[in-house]
Formats: C-alpha cells, sequence, structure tokens
C-alpha cells in the first residue's frame, strides 16, 4: 500500500474469501501472494488497519485487521467479525511460533461453523526456534485443512490456492452446550449463537426475541452470556492440540534474543538507539546528501541538463510578445518547470525519499520498532501516550499521512489525538527530512542534534500541554513484540520502490502545479505582494521576504518547502532556524485531508492554526537565541 493511498479497492463478485489472523502472522504477504499483487508488509503489530480487497478467481479476497478473538472489544474485532459472518469462507493465517495463542481463533472460527482452511505460516521460523509441528495431525484435529507455509517466500501457497475450495468446519462442536442457555424463541445461525454464549452485545443487538431492551441497557440475549466459561474451556481444547501435535527441541538463545534483551534494556538500548540515529544520518545526510545529491546537481544539472533545456527552449520558442511568459514558465531560474522543478525532484528528492524508505524499511523488516516502543514507553507516558504511540511517530518519519491512519492502534480517542497532534506539529517527513539532513550534513553535526533537540522539546511541551488539558486518562503499553530477524532483502527493495514510485506518483503533479502557480505570481508580480504581506511573519523569524516563497511551498507540501531551502543562501543561523520552522510548518495537504478524515473540523483546524503559532512562536525564540 502507498503512503496515501487507501485500502478500499472494491471487488464485485458474488463469493467472498476473508483472510484473517492474530496481528503479525503474516496476513498481509499471504493476501499479496494469493492475489497476486503487491501489500506493504512490515514486521510489527497494526500494520493492516483496514480491509482490503483484490480478485481471487471468481471470488472476493479480503484482508482484514489482526485480531486475537471475533468479539467487539476494539473496532478492529468488530470490522472483522462483520466481514466473517457475511464470507463464505475463511483463510486462517496462523503463526507456527505461536500455534497456542492463534488456536484460540482458529477454534472460535470452527464453533462457529465457518468454512476455514488453516495456513500454518512461518514454518521456518518455527524450526529456527526447535519447534515441530505435525501438520497432518493438526489437521486431524481440527477437521479442517492445514496448509504449511512459508509466505515471505511463497512457500505453500499453491497448495493453499488450491486447498481453499476444500474449506469447511465441523459438523459440531463442543461450545453447543451453551447454546441450551439461549431462549426457546431465538432465530439465530450457529455463528450468531456461539457469539451471544460469549455475551457479544451487537449480536444480541441485532438478534431478535421480541422482548423490549430499554435505552442504553444491556440487551437481553447478551446477559445469557457465558464469556468466562466459553473461553476457558476453548483454551483448555487449545492446550490439549498444542500438546498432542507440537514438540520443542531445547535450545541456546540466539543472536535475535539476546539483541532483542539488549535493546529492552534501557542502559543499553539508548546507546544503541542512538548509534543507529548516527549512522542513520551519516547515511543520508552525508553520503546520499552531499556526495550524491551533490554531484546530481552540481555536475549533472548544473553543467548538462539545465544548459540544454535554458538553450533548447530558446532556440524553439519566437522572439514574440506570447512567447514571454511561456519561456519564464518554463526556464526561469526560481522554479521553472522544465529546469529547477525537475531538478528538485530528480537531483534532491529522488535519491534522499529513496535512501530513507530503504533506511525505514530495514528497521521496519528487522522487528526494531516494538522495541523502541519498549524502550520509549516510560518518556512517552509522561506526554499521555504509551509506548504504541512510537509506531506512528515512526511512521510518519516515512509518510504522516500514513501514520494518522496508524494512530487507530493506539489506546483511546483522546491518545490518538494527542499523537495525531504530535505529528502534525513536529514529526517531519521522508522527503523533508531527507533534505533537512543535507542541509544540516553542511553546518555540522552539531546542528543536527541541535535540530533533534528543538523537535524532540516541542514534541514534549505540547504533548505535555495536550495532556493537561484533555480529559481522560491514557492507558497503558499491552503489545506482543515480533522475533528479531535479518531484514530480507527482497521485501525491503519491493517496499522502497514501491513506496518511492506511490511518491513520485503523487509529488510530480503537485510539484508541477505548484511551480506553475508560483511561476505565474513571480511574472505578474503577485508573488512580490505576497512575500511583502508575509514579511512581517517572516521578519519575526529573522528571515528575508525570499523565505515566503518557501512558505507557500510548504502550504502544498512540507519536503517542497525544504527542497526550496535548497538554493537559499542564508547563514548558518538562518538556515537553521528556517529549517525548524519549515517543519514545525502546517501539514501537508494530504495529511490535512486524513486528519479531516481521522478525527474532525474542529480538531484539524486547531492542528493547522497551532502548527503557524508554534512554528513562528519556536523559530522567534531561536532567531533571537542565535
Amino acid at each position: 500500500m502507498s503512503c496515501h493511498e487507501t485500502r478500499d479497492n472494491e471487488v464485485d463478485a458474488d463469493e467472498t474469501v476473508a483472510l484473517v489472523g492474530c496481528p503479525n502472522v503474516g496476513k498481509s504477504v499471504v493476501f499479496g501472494e494469493l492475489a497476486e499483487q503487491y501489500v506493504d508488509v512490515s514486521n510489527y503489530p497494526g500494520t493492516t488497519v483496514d480491509t482490503t480487497e483484490a480478485a481471487f478467481g471468481d471470488a472476493k479476497l479480503t484482508d482484514t485487521p489482526g485480531v486475537y478473538g471475533i468479539s467487539s472489544f476494539d473496532e478492529e474485532e468488530r470490522v472483522t467479525r462483520e466481514i466473517v459472518l457475511e464470507a463464505d469462507a475463511v483463510v486462517n493465517v496462523v503463526d507456527a511460533t505461536q500455534l497456542n495463542r492463534d488456536l484460540f481463533l482458529t477454534l472460535q472460527l470452527l464453533d462457529m461453523g465457518i468454512p476455514t482452511v488453516v495456513a500454518l505460516n512461518m514454518m521456518d521460523e518455527a524450526e529456527a526456534d526447535g519447534i515441530d509441528i505435525d501438520a497432518d495431525a493438526l489437521e486431524a484435529e481440527l477437521g479442517v485443512p492445514v496448509v504449511p507455509t512459508v509466505a515471505v517466500d511463497g512457500e505453500g501457497i499453491d497448495e493453499l490456492r488450491d486447498r481453499v475450495d476444500e474449506a469447511r468446519a465441523p459438523e459440531s462442536t463442543s461450545i453447543e452446550r451453551w447454546f441450551d442457555e439461549l431462549p426457546d424463541d431465538v432465530e439465530a445461525t450457529r455463528a450468531e449463537k456461539t457469539l451471544l454464549v460469549e455475551g457479544d452485545e451487537p449480536t444480541a443487538e441485532r438478534v431478535s426475541t421480541g422482548k423490549v431492551v430499554a435505552d442504553g441497557g444491556v440487551p437481553a440475549l447478551a446477559e445469557t452470556g457465558q464469556r468466562e466459561d466459553v473461553y476457558g474451556h476453548r483454551r483448555r481444547r487449545v492446550e490439549d492440540i498444542v500438546g498432542g501435535v507440537l514438540s520443542r527441541e531445547e535450545r541456546d538463545s540466539s543472536w535475535a534474543e539476546r539483541f532483542s534483551d539488549l535493546m529492552l534494556n534501557p542502559l543499553t538500548g539508548t546507546p544503541i538507539a542512538l548509534v543507529m540515529l548516527g549512522g542513520i544520518f551519516y547515511f543520508i545526510g552525508v553520503v546520499v546528501a552531499q556526495k550524491i545529491v551533490g554531484f546530481l546537481e552540481t555536475i549533472v544539472f548544473g553543467e548538462y541538463y539545465n544548459p540544454v533545456v535554458n538553450n533548447t527552449v530558446e532556440s524553439l520558442l519566437p522572439a514574440a510578445g506570447w512567447a514571454e511568459p511561456v519561456e519564464f514558465m518554463l526556464i526561469n531560474g526560481n522554479l521553472g518547470l522544465l529546469t529547477i522543478t525537475v531538478q528538485y525532484i530528480v537531483g534532491v528528492l529522488l535519491p534522499l525519499v529513496v535512501a530513507f524508505y530503504f533506511v525505514i524499511g530495514i528497521l521496519e523488516d528487522s522487528g526494531m520498532l516494538p522495541r523502541l516502543a519498549v524502550l520509549t514507553d516510560r518518556g512517552l507516558n509522561r506526554i499521555g501516550l504509551n509506548g504504541r504511540a512510537i509506531v506512528p511517530m515512526i511512521v510518519g518519519v516515512g509518510c504522516v499521512t500514513m501514520a494518522v491512519i496508524t494512530t487507530r492502534m493506539v489506546g483511546n480517542r483522546r491518545e490518538r489525538l494527542i499523537s495525531t497532534a504530535l505529528l502534525g506539529l513536529a514529526v517531519p517527513c521522508s522527503a523533508q527530512l531527507g533534505i533537512i539532513m543535507g542541509l544540516l550534513a553542511g553546518l555540522g553535526l552539531i546542528w543536527w542534534f541541535g535540530y533533534l533537540g528543538v523537535l524532540l522539546v516541542v514534541l514534549g511541551v505540547a504533548g505535555l500541554f495536550l495532556d493537561r488539558t484533555l480529559p481522560g486518562d491514557s492507558t497503558p503499553l499491552v503489545t506482543e513484540l515480533p522475533r528479531m530477524r535479518v531484514p530480507r532483502p527482497r521485501n525491503i527493495l519491493r517496499k522502497t520502490y514501491n513506496r518511492t514510485k506511490m511518491f513520485l506518483r503523487e509529488a510530480i503533479p503537485l510539484f508541477g502545479v505548484t511551480a506553475i502557480a508560483i511561476s505565474v505570481l513571480e511574472y505578474v508580480g503577485g508573488f512580490g505582494l505576497i512575500q511583502r504581506a508575509l514579511s512581517p511573519v517572516t521578519a519575526l523569524v529573522g528571515l528575508p521576504q525570499e523565505f515566503a516563497r518557501v512558505l507557500l511551498l510548504g502550504l502544498v507540501r512540507r519536503d517542497f518547502a525544504a527542497a526550496g531551502m535548497t538554493d537559499m543562501a542564508f547563514t548558518t543561523a538562518e538556515t537553521f532556524v528556517g529549517l525548524v520552522v519549515i517543519t514545525l510548518f502546517v501539514p501537508c495537504i494530504l495529511a490535512m485531508v486524513m486528519i479531516l478524515k481521522e478525527r474532525d473540523a474542529k480538531s484539524a483546524l486547531l492542528m493547522w492554526i497551532g502548527s503557524w503559532v508554534v512554528a513562528f512562536g519556536v523559530g522567534g525564540l531561536l532567531a533571537v537565541i542565535l
């Protein structure tokens, strides 16, 4: 999935096959393999926060959010429950290393009578852990097809595809002993009866018994639920099955487990995280931003591309009055459509975006992100969040728009508001950060840490303010740590390629339209008027009127503003202040649309206005200090 792409490509088909499984079991990988299309996947829970559809033969294949059960404890379970109740068959993806955990959901599906085929995924990692699972015995115990898979390598996918038609459920299960507790006149399917005896309120509301329920009261059928008894019985069935099909060989801790322990210890994890930050800075800020971008701007565009384009346009256009504005729009020295605009996109943005997506992909695939969540949990508690909020924050470094969607995975509405506000305020996106790192590298390492320090202070103060003013309490961190693993080059490269492609698909038209609008404004003199109108604001942060052009670009996308800074002749202090201001400046148009969609109009407006206030407040303070 692209960073800005929604996952609701609807497919018209009579039959539906739903992919269901716990978080981080490789469900999206299985979806991509079965549907033969690319899906963005990462090694941490909560990647899939929405549904995705694709054609699967004559049927519709639907990927669902990761859940541990089909009830109504949260939005993900409610969404999955509705899809499962409508599905003709379910592919239940099970993590072979977590069989004791994942079979609870499997047995719930079978209790509901949902035709199911089990994909026993991550068999390679189970083998590495010394776990041996008798898949044939498991199939006999469950009474449904069980297919061992290693989805990331495509192993077992063909067999899984062939056996989807064999999806089935046992004629009856032991849960039916509780069905007698339901009223005699209840009209419900086996799936609904299962949910009713588990006390599922939405199902109780939907299944009528002709009794009146008072406003705000609990539906009568929900009171018949004996959730703890049913769940306890199901867990014992899981333990019995696992005991009969799984054997484990004792072995020493692997390097990944030892490194994971080091990451989770603040005394060792913090230095490791700082070393990683330094390495990322060197790779992007020095190798890519200084050497590669410098070569492209100076040699490729400075000596070859731009002179050739300038000469070609000048020779092709006639010396007529009407041609003058056209020529200005195409090749003017500030933001010519065929010269500087192309240079910004290809010579500056592209290499930095590729580098950043590559690095983020490694962090995601290795399983570092959830460990950073644990490492940062205590600090985030001080601003009303828990460690899970670190995932949207880090995703926001890739793309703030996508990160706003992933705020669904944090605890409650209050935490989602805080994390969204902080994302919009002080988390630069990858394209912007890549350029900023390049500019800061020219100033020196101390300015890089100064920049990080300013952002952390702003994040802390803004978080404290929101934590003190918003009603409610934060929730504790409850997360599952995925296995640490060596990143898979194929996944990293595919992820980098697809994210870069989607970035260019969005950025090129936007950048082109922005370049034309600014060139027209500049040609007719309107740009000068805007610059003069904004001069009090730019003066507030100690920057010349020309900085207004950067602000106009930043209203469209933050990375455009950063690109606009690359040819500004500022002093060291002015450059630093300018970079802080454009980082804290308003979210890009797409991010604002997503904030409006995920939160509400009032919240979005307050965040937009607040960004102006904070950006120029902090910038003005820095201008005085520096």
